[in-house]
C-alpha cells in the first residue's frame, strides 16, 4: 500500500483538537512547534504518515477541527501531502 506524508501547519490554538481527533481516528502523528509568517506567531506543524487511501479523510478531519476565521486573509491551515518513496520502522 502506498504511503503518504502529510504536513499540516496550524495555529497553536488549533493543534490540540486536531491532534485529539487524529489520534481518535487512529492516525499516528508528530507535533513540532514552529514559527512563521510576518508576525512570527506560534504555529504547530503536524506530521503524519498515512496510507494513500486515508489522505482525504485526514484532510477532512483537519478542516472540521480548525475554527472558522473572521479574517478572510487568515489561513486556517496549510496542508502539504508528499508521496513517500521508502517507509521503514526499526524496532
Amino acid at each position: 500500500m502506498d504511503k503518504m506524508m502529510i504536513f499540516a501547519i496550524l495555529e497553536d490554538a488549533e493543534s490540540e483538537s486536531v491532534m485529539r481527533a487524529m489520534h481518535d481516528a487512529g492516525h499516528p502523528l508528530t507535533l513540532i512547534d514552529s514559527t512563521g509568517g510576518l508576525l512570527r506567531r506560534g504555529n504547530s506543524t503536524l506530521i503524519a504518515g498515512v496510507d494513500a487511501t486515508d489522505v482525504d479523510d485526514v484532510i477532512q478531519l483537519i478542516n472540521q477541527e480548525c475554527s472558522s476565521s473572521v479574517n478572510p486573509f487568515k489561513k486556517r491551515a496549510t496542508i502539504m501531502v508528499f508521496a513517500v518513496e521508502h517507509f521503514e520502522q526499526i524496532s
